[in-house]
């Protein structure tokens, strides 16, 4: 992952975890790691496995998506996709 968006990540998680009104140490001990990795984390230093980034969304009550980007996930149709095709999907 680059830089920025690790440091983009960090600033995210801390965002969502202040929100939450959560302690690194009640993070750490939440999922089971150390209070540094969830510094870590937060400061861009590293990066969080899928399994604890699942981990952290369900924790902190956050769409894994926002998390990572941002924004909570819009999900698209075929449709808008391919204008002017709708017929050929449908039958």
């Amino acid at each position: 992952m680059k830089e920025q968006r690790k440091k983009l990540l960090g600033v995210r998680l801390r965002a969502a975890r202040m929100a939450a009104g959560q302690s690194q140490d009640h993070v750490a001990g939440a999922i089971g790691v150390t209070r540094q990795s969830v510094s870590a984390w937060e400061t861009g230093a590293s990066c969080p496995s899928a399994t604890q980034l699942a981990e952290l969304s369900a924790l902190y009550c956050v769409c894994a998506h926002t998390l990572l980007f941002g924004e909570a996930y819009k999900p698209l149709s075929i449709a808008a996709l391919m204008p002017g095709r709708v017929g050929f999907l449908a039958g």
